[in-house]
């Protein structure tokens, strides 16, 4: 098994490391002091093509792999790790491009890769935690939408996200946890 980077994985790297440096020290500090995410920032990523790589050409991705994501993440996170978390401005969208109906993919998938939207993922309860096979609230189906019903804390980018993946239950007795928790929009 070859564990080198490829050509192409190795350019990924070396254009996320020069981004990196040459564009995480003017937001750094001030993201830090003010506790405040970097918009401008941002949007140069995903003009760039450093947000959402592995998501689907046909939904604005670059087709790549989780691998590369994470190629970005390092070297985002090497510089800065509050600036690095830019990258996690697509949090949960791996549900939606695995799980999610046709049309869900095209209403939500384009908007973030072209920085149009930043979407979060609420999975941690006040009695569970972050342990899926745990969780307590519950989605039930009305008509074309469901209603749920439950809390959800330290949801991640809540303060700024348009839109978020839920874990919810829509089958509580269903005997596989897994079985019984839908993605819907």
């Amino acid at each position: 098994m070859d564990f080198e980077l490829s050509a192409r994985q190795k350019q990924i790297r070396m254009a996320a490391r020069e981004f990196a440096e040459g564009m995480f020290p003017q937001f750094a500090e001030e993201c830090d002091l003010q506790e405040k995410f970097p918009m401008e920032l941002w949007k140069k990523a995903c003009e760039l093509g450093f947000i959402g790589v592995f998501i689907k050409k046909e939904y604005g991705g670059l087709e790549l792999g989780c691998f590369e994501n994470g190629l970005i993440a390092e070297e985002f996170w090497r510089i800065d790790a509050g600036c690095g978390n830019i990258i996690l401005s697509t949090l949960g969208s791996e549900f939606i491009l695995l799980y999610g109906s046709e049309d869900q993919k095209k209403k939500y998938l384009p908007l973030l890769t072209k920085g149009q939207a930043i979407m979060g993922m609420a999975i941690t309860e006040p009695d569970a935690g972050s342990d899926v096979s745990s969780i307590r609230t519950s989605a039930e189906k009305r008509g074309d939408h469901y209603v749920i019903h439950g809390n959800k804390m330290y949801i991640t980018n809540g303060n700024i996200a348009h839109f978020l993946v839920v874990f919810c239950l829509t089958n509580e007795t269903e005997p596989s946890r897994s079985n019984g928790i839908v993605l819907s929009s």
